[in-house]
């Protein structure tokens, strides 16, 4: 016996809507799992500030040794959160933007992508010796290096997306 299935697909964007509700929603999700990866990102780095010591009383003292890469754990706090913040700004504005469907895809899965790139990138880059900025051979240089080539390249398809949309808006 077989099952109906329903062969209604939600569209991409509303009309003066922007992303439909089920894609702004994915996408979301994306940006809020990130969010709680930053957050992470945060205990990690106050630990570190605290000399591999974290206590939150009533809690017995632990002593949790962390990488001794200050700068590097604060970005992998800041920096998820930002680009999460970023992403989040896009479906927040996408009803100003007026997206076709192939831009509102184009922007949804390089968001995406920006997001992981740069959250994968960030958190590899503290034990990444040139700090992701070099295709060296280290293989979690290798990871942040390519993760964070990944980012850029959807951060500048998605901005260039959105800027084009904001031009359009301000002609209307």
């Amino acid at each position: 016996m077989t099952q109906a299935t329903d062969t209604y697909e939600e569209p991409w964007v509303v009309e003066d809507k922007g992303f439909s509700t089920r894609i702004s929603g994915k996408l979301l999700v994306h940006c809020f799992i990130v969010v709680f990866l930053g957050f992470i990102g945060g205990f990690v780095w106050l630990i570190a500030l605290a000399d591999d010591v974290f206590h939150i009383l009533p809690l017995p003292k632990f002593e949790i040794s962390v990488p001794d890469e200050p700068e590097l754990l604060r970005n992998a706090h800041t920096g998820p959160i930002m680009n999460a913040m970023y992403v989040m700004a896009m479906v927040v504005m996408s009803p100003r933007l007026f997206f076709s469907v192939r831009q509102a895809k184009w922007v949804y899965y390089w968001a995406i992508i920006l997001l992981w790139g740069n959250t994968i990138g960030y958190s590899t880059a503290v034990y990444a010796p040139e700090r992701g900025l070099q295709p060296t051979a280290e293989w979690p240089n290798v990871v942040s290096y390519g993760t964070f080539y990944l980012a850029v390249v959807g951060a500048v398809i998605t901005t260039g997306i959105c800027l084009k949309g904001a031009m359009d808006a301000a002609k209307r």
